[in-house]
């Protein structure tokens, strides 16, 4: 089914790197730079503020991201309370994967541009 509205997938980027059995390496740690799986996810149809908010880190899972895609070019702002009509926002162009770190806490609010 094709995507209709925005969805917003939040996880960690920046985690320690994993031994093959899967638990941190112990002769080397290293942070590595790359997206993890998802901790939650929300596909909003219309405009409207997600209902989930970016959790804490810690425990090498590295800094929480936004990882967002439009049907439509949209209007994002991210924050406690955010407000994508007039506050600081930024501009998501439709079909285009955009990549945000965000704090603990944060949500995300979207409009169409």
């Amino acid at each position: 089914m094709a995507l209709s509205g925005l969805h917003v997938a939040c996880g960690f980027v920046g985690g320690y790197g994993r031994s093959q059995a899967g638990s941190v390496a112990s002769s080397s740690i290293a942070v590595i730079p790359l997206l993890s799986k998802a901790v939650w996810s929300e596909t909003l149809a219309s405009a409207a503020t997600t209902t989930s908010s970016a959790p804490a880190g810690g425990n090498g899972a590295g800094a929480p991201v936004f990882t967002i895609r439009s049907s439509i070019d949209a209007w994002v702002a991210i924050g406690v309370a955010p407000d994508a009509t007039i506050g600081p926002r930024r501009l998501i162009p439709a079909g285009t994967d955009v990549h945000l770190f965000v704090d603990s806490g944060d949500k995300l609010a979207w409009v169409a541009a």
